[in-house]
């Protein structure tokens, strides 16, 4: 079975095996004959950059001291804006709100002022007007502060022309520009210093860029050359595992589906197994099978999986518009053009179609098919796997048709095709539960042949057994699904009909007395007619174990009245005895005898 899953596992062999060796031998060889200048070049590479690294080691951590200091030194010139803009906006509109942002840029002044002021103060020296001060920075703060919170009090004494004479008076504003100008000063010259420290940077890696590269491209491409011998070994290993670990897995899943079919007890169950295993062994494909009629002149869609819309699949397949049932073997529908395409395949649509074939007959075909614009391809890659796919479904579904066909015999009278009396037995106690669970109606029909015997006399046993067949063909195909038909014994027949009130009974038991006397007129020299009798729960029987009985005893008054007739049995009272046997069926009797001396059953 592995050989139909996975013919790319069969590569996996001994040619595969010495392309692995090869391989490996090579590698070896194109290692030992590496240039000594690759080598050298790869350590001359290594030195070259650790120096480079301690060469601007230094360089990067001046670099992030200046970023880290301009950074702060920004936040606190906003800080100062803050505080600068909220008092300015509490003294002129006397509103609480604008103290948040004065709050805030102080807060953050204070944070900063003890790492700031220390550098401020230093690059303060040098600027002119300044450089005679002591702490000139501090100072300047210091007074800014002091000019705010005395604005601050004035508004909230409800003096606001007061707070605004004051920080005029404070010079508030030339000391805010003041501030700034330092600010602005020393974030410059942090500036060129962080522009100096990113162009002494990135000489020094220019530098290495012009000494490694030579060294690093010969031993890059040493190195590639190399590894990729070894990566094509490693991924046909890696390959060859996939594919025999897929192979095991496939054959895994149809032992188990082969296993669990063994368990299915009709197509349903089979159905059911098939879709649960195609979805798992065939991903991304839908699927669909068709399974031949009893008349074996079509074929009937079962069941369907996958993306595809069921209203895609047709209903119905003749044999006749299928390439793969005529040719015995699987047949792809391509969308090419001229390409062979069975008469039932949709337009556009491709489809790989496997016959299902057991035991030298043919019982359906598995069709699988894919949306891609590869679905051919794809296809043709999963032929093998879903040909064993069918190739179980089909074992499966002869079992299930040997099982129904056995069965069928054991329940069936062979000569009029009906359920024998054993049977009959069965369905009228199952039938009987059902209908006094559900408070329906049963109804029970039974029927004989009237001067059966003298038919038989006068034409012989061929012509008894024909007139017998074709009564038992004209009552099946009279029947609704749920009627069960039977042979009670020699040329009497019992119908059992659930939910069928008593008045439906009786004129469905006279369409089929009318109906048997048109078959036996179409044969030559041969008149025969029918007795019914008729009964039904609750109407005439209080249980479903009375039916056959109570329409037995309207079946004698029917003969007793003159044959060719249907009689119903009378209707149940309560002050009324049925006056039938009840309990178990009494299947042996013997027919009483007529008012002219006769058996009933002739």
């Amino acid at each position: 079975m592995s050989d139909d899953l996975s013919p790319e596992f069969k590569q996996t062999g001994p040619a595969k095996r010495r392309i692995g060796r090869g391989a490996i031998v090579e590698i070896s060889r194109n290692y030992g004959t590496l240039p000594t200048l690759a080598v050298l070049l790869v350590a001359f590479m290594g030195v070259s950059s650790v120096v480079g690294f301690m060469l601007s080691r230094e360089d990067q951590m001046k670099l992030w001291d200046y970023r880290t200091a301009t950074r702060e030194v920004r936040v606190f010139q906003v800080a100062l804006i803050d505080a600068e803009t909220g008092i300015r906006g509490y003294v002129l509109t006397q509103k609480a709100e604008y103290l948040q942002p004065y709050v805030s840029g102080l807060s953050r002044i204070e944070t900063l002022s003890p790492r700031l002021l220390p550098k401020l103060e230093a690059y303060s020296t040098v600027l002119p007007g300044m450089h005679e001060e002591a702490s000139p920075v501090a100072r300047r703060l210091g007074d800014l502060r002091k000019a705010w919170e005395q604005a601050q009090d004035k508004v909230a004494d409800g003096e606001p022309a007061e707070a605004q004479l004051g920080l005029q008076a404070m010079h508030s504003k030339a000391l805010m520009d003041e501030m700034r100008a330092v600010i602005s000063g020393y974030l410059a010259k942090r500036d060129v210093g962080i522009e100096a420290a990113e162009r002494r940077i990135s000489l020094e890696q220019d530098a290495l860029l012009l000494i490694n590269p030579a060294g690093a491209l010969i031993a890059i491409l040493a190195l590639i050359y190399a590894f990729r011998i070894s990566t094509q070994e490693a991924r046909g290993r890696e390959e060859a595992t996939s594919v025999s670990v897929r192979a095991r897995q496939h054959i895994e899943e149809l032992f188990g589906m082969t296993d669990t079919l063994q368990s299915a007890s009709d197509g349903e169950d089979a159905n059911e197994v098939l879709r649960a295993t195609a979805l798992r062994l065939l991903p991304g494909f839908s699927g669909a099978l068709y399974v031949f009629n009893n008349s074996r002149d079509r074929l009937d869609l079962s069941t369907n999986w996958g993306a595809r819309a069921p209203d895609e699949y047709p209903d119905h397949i003749a044999p006749a518009s299928c390439w793969a049932l005529k040719r015995g073997k699987f047949q792809v529908n391509s969308d090419g053009e001229g390409a062979l395409r069975c008469g039932h395949s949709k337009p556009h649509h491709v489809g790989l179609e496997i016959p299902m074939m057991a035991r030298g007959q043919i019982y359906g075909l598995l069709e699988i098919s894919h949306a891609g614009d590869d679905a051919e391809q794809q296809l043709r890659d999963v032929q093998q796997l879903a040909t064993a796919l069918a190739d179980a479904m089909s074992l499966a579904l002869s079992s299930i048709a040997l099982r129904a066909q056995l069965r069928n015999q054991a329940l069936r009278d062979p000569l009029t095709g009906l359920y024998n009396r054993r049977f009959l037995e069965e369905m009228l106690e199952r039938l009987g539960r059902d209908a006094e669970r559900r408070q329906s109606p049963l109804s029970a029909i039974m029927i004989d042949l009237d001067h059966f015997k003298r038919l038989n006399d006068q034409h012989g046993h061929a012509a008894g057994d024909a007139v017998l067949r074709d009564v038992g063909s004209t009552i099946m195909s009279m029947l609704r699904a749920t009627d069960v038909a039977c042979r009670y014994g020699g040329e009497e027949i019992a119908i059992l009909m659930p939910d069928c009130p008593l008045d439906m009974a009786v004129g469905r038991a006279e369409q089929l007395r009318v109906r048997i006397a048109e078959v036996a007129q179409a044969r030559e020299r041969v008149t025969v007619t029918a007795s019914f009798g008729v009964a039904a729960t609750p109407d005439t029987s209080l249980r479903a174990v009375d039916l056959i009985p109570t329409a037995d005893a309207a079946l004698y008054t029917a003969k007793q009245q003159g044959r060719d007739r249907v009689v119903a049995a009378p209707l149940r009272t309560a002050a009324t005895p049925l006056g039938l046997t009840v309990g178990r069926l009494d299947l042996v009797r013997t027919p009483p005898t007529l008012p002219d001396g006769k058996s009933q059953s002739a």
